[in-house]
């Protein structure tokens, strides 16, 4: 065979290789906004996804209500962080999904239907000010009203994913947390 020939046999070949490899990428997450299903004392400001899914997946038909109690103020919106199993717990940054709702007194009932079954921690805080994040004092301690989910009140350092875990399915679907002031 000609040495040319070789040759652009060669670049094909290395192109075609190039091209099939490129093929073969998995695209990166999508990130996709979601709604919580309002109750009748329910305003959604925002819900949004953390972190995607890695598989569609299918959602459950109960929705988990929130029951939250001894609220600072009768209107300043309530942040709500939700934690998988395999999230850092209860780092913001690595929220499964947050949602944002607005009492209409000094306690609210809020329900999330966006959510599969299966074993989950929530980290909420009430933000006063309107600021847009959680005030803390010089020690890393929240001064704004805060809680979590099995009413873990943390003592000396900030709770793990297993102090403040639950079961959501269609018999627990409820979980009623009281703010720590």
């Amino acid at each position: 065979m000609n040495t040319h020939i070789k040759i652009a046999l060669s670049i094909i070949s290395g192109v075609l290789l190039s091209i099939l490899i490129s093929q073969c990428k998995s695209p990166a997450p999508k990130v996709e906004a979601v709604t919580a299903t309002q109750a009748d004392t329910t305003i959604v400001d925002t819900a949004k996804t953390i972190v995607a899914p890695t598989a569609p997946q299918a959602v459950s038909h109960t929705p988990l209500t929130l029951v939250i109690k001894n609220l600072a103020s009768p209107n300043g919106p309530i942040i709500v962080g939700l934690y998988g199993t395999k999230n850092k717990f209860p780092d913001p940054k690595d929220q499964l999904k947050e949602y944002h709702f607005t009492p209409n007194g000094l306690e609210h009932t809020a329900t999330i239907g966006d959510m599969e079954f299966g074993t989950y921690a929530l980290a909420i805080y009430q933000d006063v000010n309107s600021n847009g994040k959680i005030d803390k004092n010089f020690a890393g301690i929240p001064t704004e009203p805060y809680a979590f989910s099995n009413n873990y009140h943390p003592r000396i350092k900030a709770p793990n994913f297993d102090d403040c875990k639950f079961t959501y399915d269609s018999i627990s679907n409820t979980v009623t947390m009281s703010m720590i002031k």
